[in-house]
């Protein structure tokens, strides 16, 4: 775990960036900590999405509701995921 704050990170992005891929990198702003950049692959976005972001799980249920709409398990499948 590694702790930057907000002007080293957008001072040398790149390179923290870099970072992340071996760990998560904490970003305070004011000495308190506000932001978290974790490395992801795309295989993991998904996840990332129906864990975090409300408006993507709707949409995904809205998509099943709607005629010719698949399953997260029926799609996974497809992909091979």
């Amino acid at each position: 775990m590694k702790v930057a704050s907000l002007a080293e990170v957008r001072n040398n992005f790149s390179q923290f960036l870099t970072l992340s891929e071996k760990e998560p990198i904490f970003v305070t702003r004011n000495g308190s900590i506000t932001a978290v950049l974790e490395h992801i692959t795309d295989v993991e976005m998904e996840d990332y999405l129906l864990e975090r972001n409300q408006r993507f799980r709707k949409a995904l249920d809205a998509s099943k509701k709607a005629k010719g709409g698949i399953s997260l398990q029926a799609y996974r499948k497809s992909r091979k995921v």
